[in-house]
C-alpha cells in the first residue's frame, strides 16, 4: 500500500491511496471461501460449489467491500499521523463505478481535503470589547416585590364589584325570547366568571356594583369574546357542540363574590419566596430581590458579551476557509436542499464554522474543560429558569436534580448543556483578557437591546425565535 499527499495550496490536499492486489487478495479469498463453505445452491451438495462459479457470482461484491474498508481504515489512520485538520470529509476525486473492478487489478484512490487553518487568538488589554451593565433600582426592585406579593396572593370574599378584578360564583341559564328559561337550553350551576375578562368596558356595566342575589341578563357571546372562556363558564369542553348562542340572552344569578388581594409583606411571604428562616424582614427581602435581579441580569450581560466578543473576534482574526471545497462537500451531502436554499445558507454556515474554530483555539490555548458536575449544575439552573416561569420559586434541590438528571437522559441533551457551560467559560475568558468597557444601561434599554439583537441573529440564521434569555423588568 502506498498514501502520498499533493499540497495543492494551505488549505486543501489531494491525499492518494494505492491499492495493490498483495494488499487485498488473501482478505478477498479467504471471505469467497466462507462464501463457498457457507453457499446453498441447487444442484450442489453444501460447501461443494464450485471456486470458480462462487467467484463469479460474488468477488466483485467481495473486492468492493474489502478495498473500501481497507482504503477507509488506512486514509483515517494516515489522517491521524498526520494530524491533518480535515473540515467536512475527504471527497473522492473519482466515482467507484468508474473503476474496473477486477480481482488482480491494482488500484489508486485519490481523496479531495480541506484542511482548519492555524488559530492561535491572541487577547490582550489592546483589545477592547463593551459590556454592558444593568442598573438595580428601587423602580426595578418594588417590580419584584409587586409581582411576588401578586404571585402568592389570593382571592377573598367580597360585598359587590367595585374596579372589575373580582370573580362572580352563580347560576346562568339561557332564556328564551319571553326571558323565561330556554326549556332544553344551557345552563350551569356554581359557574365561575372572571370579570377582568370581559372584552371592553361597555359589555362589563350590567356588573357594575353587582352584589349577592342579584341577577344579571347578559349576552354571553358578545360579552366574552374566546370560546374557551364561554365553554368555562357553561362548565363544557371546547370540542363539546355548542349550539349558536350569539343571538341569546343568559341570566346570571350571583351566589358569591370575590376580589383577588396581593400577598401581604409578612414573614409567611419571606418564607415562601426564599424558604424559611431565609430572610427575616423587609430590609432583608429587597437585598435579597435585589440579589437575584443583578444576579440574573448580569447571565444575560455575560451571554451579550458573548455575543459580541465573537462578532468582534470573527472581524479581528477572520480565518480563511477552503471554500470552495466546503461549498462541493455540502452540495454532496445535501442533494434534497435547493440551490437557493443552499446559496442562502452558506454564508452562515461559513461564519459558524469560522466560530468554531476560533472557539475551539481558545479552549484548546486555555485548556478550558467541562466536568460532570458543571453540566448538571447548568441543567439545575435550567430547570429553576423554567420552574421560575410557571410562578414556582424556591424549589428543594433534590427535586431541581431529579428533574435536571432527567433532562439529561440522552447524548444529545449532554452534548447541548456541555457547549452551554463551554460557551460560558469562553466568554468569561474573553473577559478576563481583554480591556472591558463598562456601559451602564436601564433594564428597558437593556431588554430592548437583548430584544433587537436577537431579532437580528434570527434573520441571519434564518430560524425561529432567538435562544437567548433576559430578564425582563416586570
Amino acid at each position: 500500500m502506498n498514501i502520498n499527499k499533493e499540497q495543492i495550496d494551505d488549505l486543501n490536499v489531494v491525499v492518494s491511496v494505492g491499492i495493490s492486489k498483495d494488499d487485498y487478495e488473501s482478505k478477498v479469498s479467504e471471505v469467497l471461501r466462507d462464501y463457498r463453505r457457507k453457499a446453498n445452491m441447487p444442484g450442489f451438495r453444501p460447501g461443494k460449489v464450485p471456486e470458480g462459479l462462487v467467484r463469479k457470482m460474488y468477488g466483485k461484491a467481495v473486492l468492493v467491500d474489502e478495498i473500501n474498508k481497507l482504503v477507509s481504515k488506512s486514509l483515517q489512520d494516515y489522517i491521524e499521523e498526520q494530524e491533518l485538520q480535515v473540515l467536512g470529509e475527504p471527497m473522492p476525486e473519482v466515482s467507484s463505478d468508474d473503476l474496473e473492478w477486477e480481482i488482480g487489478n491494482d488500484f489508486t484512490f485519490g481523496f479531495e481535503m480541506g484542511l482548519a487553518p492555524a488559530i492561535d487568538v491572541k487577547l490582550s488589554k489592546k483589545d477592547r470589547i463593551t459590556k454592558y451593565q444593568v442598573a438595580v433600582d428601587q423602580e426595578l426592585i418594588s417590580r419584584d416585590i409587586e409581582n411576588y406579593a401578586s404571585r402568592y396572593g389570593q382571592f377573598v370574599d367580597t360585598d359587590a364589584v367595585v374596579d372589575f378584578k373580582e370573580r362572580l360564583t352563580g347560576d346562568i341559564v339561557q332564556l328564551g325570547d319571553d326571558g323565561n328559561p330556554l326549556q332544553d337550553g344551557l345552563s350551569a350551576e356554581d359557574s365561575l366568571l372572571v370579570v377582568s375578562l370581559i372584552k371592553d368596558e361597555e359589555h362589563r356595566k350590567p356588573f357594575e356594583n353587582a352584589r349577592a342575589g342579584d341577577e344579571i341578563v347578559f349576552n354571553l357571546s358578545e360579552t366574552f369574546s374566546n370560546d374557551w372562556e364561554i365553554a368555562s363558564i357553561l362548565k363544557k369542553k371546547i370540542s363539546e357542540e355548542v349550539s349558536d348562542i350569539s343571538a341569546s340572552l343568559f341570566r346570571f344569578t350571583v351566589k358569591s363574590i370575590q376580589k383577588f388581594v396581593n400577598a401581604e409583606l409578612n414573614q409567611e411571604l419571606f418564607d415562601k419566596v426564599f424558604g424559611g428562616g431565609t430572610v427575616t424582614g423587609i430590609e432583608e427581602f429587597e437585598n435579597h430581590i435585589k440579589e437575584e435581579i443583578a444576579t440574573d441580569f448580569e447571565e444575560s450581560s455575560m451571554s451579550k458579551f458573548g455575543s459580541d466578543a465573537r462578532e468582534y473576534l470573527l472581524e479581528k482574526l477572520n480565518p480563511q476557509l477552503p471554500e470552495e471545497f466546503l461549498r462541493k462537500w455540502l452540495l454532496a451531502t445535501n442533494k434534497e436542499v435547493s440551490k437557493e436554499t443552499f446559496e442562502k445558507e452558506f454564508p452562515m454556515f461559513l461564519k459558524n464554522m469560522k466560530w468554531e474554530l476560533i472557539a475551539n483555539a481558545i479552549v484548546k490555548q486555555n485548556e478550558l474543560k467541562v466536568d460532570e458536575q458543571e453540566i448538571i449544575d447548568m441543567a439545575k439552573a435550567t430547570v429553576r429558569r423554567q420552574f421560575t416561569m410557571y410562578g414556582m420559586s424556591n424549589i428543594p434541590d433534590e427535586t431541581l436534580t431529579s428533574y435536571a438528571m432527567n433532562s439529561l437522559k440522552d447524548e444529545k441533551s449532554i452534548r447541548g448543556m456541555a457547549s452551554q457551560v463551554l460557551e460560558k467559560k469562553i466568554a468569561k475568558t474573553v473577559n478576563e483578557a481583554v480591556d472591558v468597557n463598562i456601559q451602564e444601561l436601564s433594564p428597558d434599554d437593556f431588554n430592548k437591546m437583548i430584544y433587537a439583537s436577537d431579532n437580528e441573529g434570527t434573520k441571519e440564521a434564518g430560524e425561529g425565535d432567538g435562544d437567548k434569555e433576559t430578564r425582563q423588568a416586570k
